[in-house]
């Protein structure tokens, strides 16, 4: 089983190195599609807090001779942006894609599920969304696709991939919080005020509800045992934050 993972990239340094070493020892070669400026629709006259000389060398510390480094430049799509992958998948099995916000556990697994199963697109089941700490996080029915199988010739979705995906959108440093919630794909749909009022608003003594910054009555912050978590996740700056 050959495999091409994946991945688009504006900003994302906080987290890039667990990222890229979760799915590492899986992949074959790695694409990192590094775009300059945001590709999800939005633009903003902010600069973007994290420089492609800080991701690359990150990217080329962990990945060596696996990492393809491709500038993905000019694109005002996200699925542009994804689109890039397909310049490479040729005589791959499968596609493992992932966020620089996403920490992967389980992946020979989840690979191995999506090889043998006949469905081309495959949506992850076990995502975890932590929520201004690594002590607490929220959960949803979401499970966006992240392998595909290349050599299933049909468009059919299978969303039941066992896979745990430590997902870190809303456990930022504030610079980048503030940047991405302008240029993100759902930048116009975000609710009036909730960076300052929900998510600076919220701390553990004060744990209102319904959290999500596009969709209502779906995320609630609950405790989570962190010393469940991947080894290089223990070692990362924030894990003994109070709030991030």
């Amino acid at each position: 089983m050959k495999v091409l993972g994946f991945m688009p990239l504006h900003y994302g340094k906080e987290y890039l190195k667990e990222s890229l070493l979760s799915i590492k020892d899986h992949c074959d070669k790695i694409v990192i599609a590094y775009s300059k400026n945001p590709s999800q629709g939005h633009g903003t006259n902010l600069t973007c807090p994290d420089s492609e000389e800080e991701m690359i060398n990150i990217a080329n510390e962990v990945l060596g001779d696996k990492l393809i480094w491709h500038y993905a430049s000019g694109y005002s799509q996200e699925f542009q942006h994804r689109a890039v992958k397909y310049q490479y998948s040729a005589g791959y099995d499968l596609i493992l894609s992932i966020d620089a916000d996403e920490v992967f556990e389980g992946v020979e697994v989840a690979l191995k599920y999506a090889y043998e199963n006949k469905e081309r697109y495959y949506g992850i089941k076990g995502y975890i969304n932590f929520w201004r700490s690594f002590d607490y996080a929220c959960f949803d029915g979401f499970r966006p696709i992240r392998i595909e199988n290349t050599k299933a010739f049909n468009s059919d979705q299978n969303i039941e991939c066992p896979m745990t995906v430590y997902h870190f959108s809303t456990c930022q440093r504030e610079e980048i919080m503030r940047y991405k919630y302008n240029v993100f794909g759902h930048a116009s749909e975000v609710r009036k005020e909730w960076l300052d009022k929900i998510y600076y608003g919220w701390n553990p003594e004060n744990n209102f509800g319904d959290l999500h910054c596009v969709s209502l009555n779906l995320w609630n912050a609950v405790p989570f045992d962190k010393t469940t978590l991947p080894e290089s996740l223990k070692q990362h700056s924030n894990f003994d934050k109070y709030l991030i």
